[in-house]
């Protein structure tokens, strides 16, 4: 009679689940621009430290002490103008957009501010906004939040009358 052989049992692995990523996506988007026909711009999200940075751009502090005298003259002054241009040298990868010369803008140079038609340059703004709007969109996706935001508005509409009919 065979003997038969045991096989040992190993311990079945756990499998481990992936840890969600917390990192930017490097992504590009590319959005066509409603305020020059057939113009494009390719966008990527800023990291949060690149974020960071454009908002302490927002605010400067200037302190000036006026010789002879004791009180010290505070100012606070916002930049928006360093930040648009931190913000499409970081955020604009590509684009077909031009001067009128024909070459294509360079946005890394803080002079194309200055050439850029106003509207299309509140457009690519408004674009880097809402790409960096979290409320907007979950994070490393482009997945819209309607859905979760429609849900917690109906719970901040329900939530005064639980508490006024609690009170009552």
């Amino acid at each position: 009679m065979p003997v038969s052989k045991k096989r040992k049992k190993t311990p079945k692995k756990k499998r481990r689940h992936p840890l969600p990523r917390a990192t930017v996506s490097l992504e590009p988007k590319t959005e066509e621009l409603k305020t020059c026909p057939d113009g494009w711009v390719k966008l990527r999200r800023m990291s949060y430290g690149e974020l960071l940075a454009s908002n302490d751009m927002a605010f400067s502090v200037s302190v000036e002490a006026d010789s002879g005298s004791r009180d010290p003259k505070m100012g606070l002054g916002a930049s928006t103008g360093r930040i648009a241009e931190y913000r499409f040298k970081v955020c604009i990868v590509d684009h077909n957009l031009e001067n009128e010369a024909g070459s294509k803008l360079d946005f890394k140079n803080p002079q194309t501010m200055h050439l850029l038609d106003p509207n299309v340059g509140q457009e690519i703004d408004e674009l880097i906004s809402k790409m960096h709007d979290w409320q907007r969109t979950y994070p490393n996706s482009e997945e819209s939040l309607q859905g979760a935001s429609s849900t917690i508005s109906a719970q901040q509409t329900a939530t005064p009358e639980l508490s006024t009919s609690q009170s009552s």
